[in-house]
């Protein structure tokens, strides 16, 4: 049986901070590093649930280095209540550039790619069309409804109960990757969730981060079918099933390439890859730096416990953050 803990007890993780010495304050942030990841990854899954910090797969490899055996297979976690030590939940099937949310106490992955050996010796991708649900309590991971076609170099994020769908492309033999027009959404209250076609993204756009916030959808960054990176934002509205632009973020080159983005109870939050903690305005019109960061990545994940913002993974100039970072706003 797995233990499980909603809350986050300032005293103890304070303790913890002075003892370790890992604690420093930046622009009204505070920034504690916790265990890091020792085995650094990149593409990977993220998601609080019940006081945890789940990771699962990833690249374990350098860029453009893909095969079986650098894709890790591990689902790990990490108590937050207690950070001293990350945890192997269990072995799982190799994925990368997926994505995954929590809701209920419960994960769902979605998507990712596969790498298998091909003919001529070297590894071929394959997006999946992968949807699972994993329950902390008993271990056991349950099959849902696939997508409609494999996706992965996409996002998820959630709105209440509505898990969105979006980006991406289908990887498949000899296949250099196939846009994915279409974006969905399923409701994750109903016992078994069924996919929905939404209006259809005014882009075709991979590695973009894609976060719930104030009742939409935010889309932001990533590289489009040009191959050309987009520091642009595009907005989901659920009520009128239509897309709007927002504003873009600050930032040049690759800084929207690879990015992370959550919706929070403080806010809306997205990281680039110059190492800037940028958040939404109140009118909703510019991004704001809120700070720093000590380790600037990409191709990670900013997941939030509350109000409180975790980056976890990622590389920067080819080089592997294993840094996990705790960001509380003042």
């Amino acid at each position: 049986m797995f233990l499980s803990n909603s809350s986050f007890l300032g005293g103890l993780i304070a303790a913890f901070v002075t003892l370790a010495g890992l604690a420093s304050a930046a622009e009204g942030v505070r920034v504690t590093e916790l265990p890091p990841l020792e085995k650094p990854i990149t593409s990977f899954g993220a998601a609080v649930a019940d006081g945890y910090l789940y990771v699962y797969g990833g690249h374990l490899g350098s860029p453009h280095e893909y095969s079986p055996e650098l894709q890790s297979r591990e689902l790990l976690r990490l108590n937050l209540k207690q950070p001293q030590k990350w945890e192997l939940v269990g072995e799982v099937p190799r994925r990368t550039g997926l994505a995954m949310v929590a809701y209920a106490g419960k994960l769902y992955r979605v998507g990712g790619w596969e790498a298998r050996p091909g003919a001529d010796g070297k590894s071929e991708l394959f997006s999946t069309r992968d949807f699972a649900r994993f329950d902390p309590q008993d271990g056991k991971w349950q099959d849902l409804a696939p997508l409609p076609k494999g996706r992965s170099s996409h996002d998820a994020a959630l709105l209440a109960s509505q898990l969105y769908v979006i980006g991406g492309w289908e990887l498949g033999e000899k296949n250099g990757g196939q846009w994915h027009e279409a974006a969905y959404v399923c409701d994750l209250k109903e016992a078994t969730p069924q996919w929905k076609e939404i209006a259809k993204p005014p882009f075709n756009r991979r590695a973009l981060a894609v976060a719930g916030y104030a009742g939409k959808v935010y889309a932001i960054g990533g590289m489009d079918d040009s191959n050309d990176v987009t520091l642009g934002t595009d907005i989901y509205d659920p009520q009128m099933n239509s897309w709007s632009k927002g504003p873009a973020i600050p930032g040049q080159g690759f800084d929207g390439f690879g990015s992370s983005a959550i919706g929070a109870k403080a806010g809306l939050f997205v990281t680039n890859a110059s190492g800037s903690l940028l958040q939404l305005s109140d009118d909703r019109k510019s991004w704001q730096e809120v700070t720093k960061l000590k380790h600037p990545r990409t191709f990670h994940r900013l997941v939030a416990d509350g109000d409180r913002l975790l980056l976890v993974g990622g590389t920067i100039k080819g080089t592997k953050v294993p840094e996990v970072e705790l960001l509380e706003l003042k």
